[in-house]
């Protein structure tokens, strides 16, 4: 039996990969991004609660972006061991490429449907991604 999640999600890595190849991004590297857009400026330790991602691969994520010019750390001025994200105006740009890429991508995926359908799907999708945060946030046991 062929998994069409499984199918689906190699094939938009696979599109997004081929539109953001030209920026240097990867699809983590757009995820990012949005969330920064998102929070505004913000710590690290917010950034890596909401990529659920821990803090060494996040700060290895910021020093590839920040070296990309895409975002911008400084010393928070209240927390001297503190530093802030925010977006620069080449990062906001990114943005704005990343989003079309994804615009794309939606119209592939959701051509045949209509409207009704597909604000019905994108709320099925939302409960999925809500489902799958909470069982996260609760922990479930390590593969081996």
């Amino acid at each position: 039996m062929i998994c069409a999640n499984g199918v689906i999600r190699r094939a938009e890595q696979s599109f997004v990969r081929s539109r953001l190849g030209t920026l240097g991004l990867t699809p983590a590297d757009s995820f990012s991004l949005h969330t920064i857009s998102v929070l505004g400026t913000c710590n690290q330790d917010a950034l890596c609660v909401r990529l659920e991602l821990d803090k060494g691969r996040v700060a290895k994520l910021l020093a590839r972006l920040e070296a990309m010019g895409l975002v911008r750390r400084t010393v928070n001025a209240s927390n001297k061991r503190e530093k802030l994200v925010a977006l620069t105006d080449a990062g906001r740009a990114a943005l704005r490429q990343v989003d079309a890429a994804f615009s794309e991508w939606e119209e592939i995926e959701l051509q045949s449907f209509t409207p009704d359908e597909r604000r019905q799907y994108l709320a099925f999708l939302d409960r999925i991604a809500q489902n799958v945060a909470r069982a996260r946030r609760a922990g479930w046991p390590d593969a081996d």
